[in-house]
């Protein structure tokens, strides 16, 4: 099977055409948390052939090098990313309210807890930024066609619905889903420079330092925040 797998894989790469036939998913709805009767309330987990984790493997594999040699991510992401994890995380972000304590400045965070984010994202959107980062012609062609076109259906036991297109989100449960999204969201540490970004993925913690004297009011001090981050 290696032969004539690598002659797919090298012509999928070389034409930029990712195969149809593995953009055919099954959902298998993993349940979260609240009423097991509404559908928001469950995870829905993409299985992908087999044969497409190959092909995704080794797009994961270029795409990975290519971010390593131009440093592409930002230094405050921890999610997906090699030697990186959330302990990491915890330590950079005490570290930065230890430093705020030393010039006698008082933490204040934001908590950012995006839902379903792998399901929302704009392929459109998505496209552009890769080409933004570098990933141009042939490659961000074949990104296009690895997102487009994509059919799911759902099993529940022994039945499944009907065929849908897919029209936005990156598969959740793919080995290229998490990578996409990560380049999705790059760039949201630039929105501001009154903070400073944590990320682990979709989790983003935003940080600020500052000065309270006697005449502190909390809600002054919130409209104040709202105002200054815009």
């Amino acid at each position: 099977m290696s032969k004539p797998l690598a002659k797919i894989m090298n012509q999928s790469i070389k034409t930029g055409i990712f195969p149809r036939k593995l953009k055919q998913a099954k959902i298998t709805a993993i349940y979260k948390t609240g009423d097991e009767l509404e559908c928001g309330n469950y995870r829905a987990i993409l299985l992908l052939p087999d044969t497409n984790r190959l092909f995704e493997k080794l797009m994961f594999n270029r795409v990975k090098a290519f971010i390593t040699k131009h440093d592409i991510l930002c230094s405050s992401q921890y999610g997906f990313r090699q030697n990186h994890s959330t302990e990491n995380a915890l330590l950079d972000i005490v570290s930065k309210i230890r430093t705020y304590m030393d010039k006698n400045l008082f933490s204040r965070g934001i908590f950012i807890d995006l839902q379903k984010v792998f399901a929302t994202v704009d392929h459109e959107i998505l496209l552009y930024k890769l080409n933004h980062y570098g990933i141009q012609g042939i490659a961000n062609n074949w990104f296009d066609s690895y997102l487009t076109e994509r059919y799911q259906t759902t099993q529940i036991g022994t039945k499944f619905s009907i065929k849908e297109r897919v029209i936005c989100g990156v598969p959740q449960g793919s080995v290229l889903g998490p990578l996409l999204f990560v380049f999705y969201i790059n760039d949201i540490q630039t929105s501001s420079a009154k903070f400073d970004f944590f990320l682990f993925a979709d989790d983003t913690n935003l940080l600020l330092g500052v000065l309270i004297d006697n005449n502190f009011s909390w809600k002054h001090h919130i409209d104040y925040i709202a105002l200054k981050s815009k």
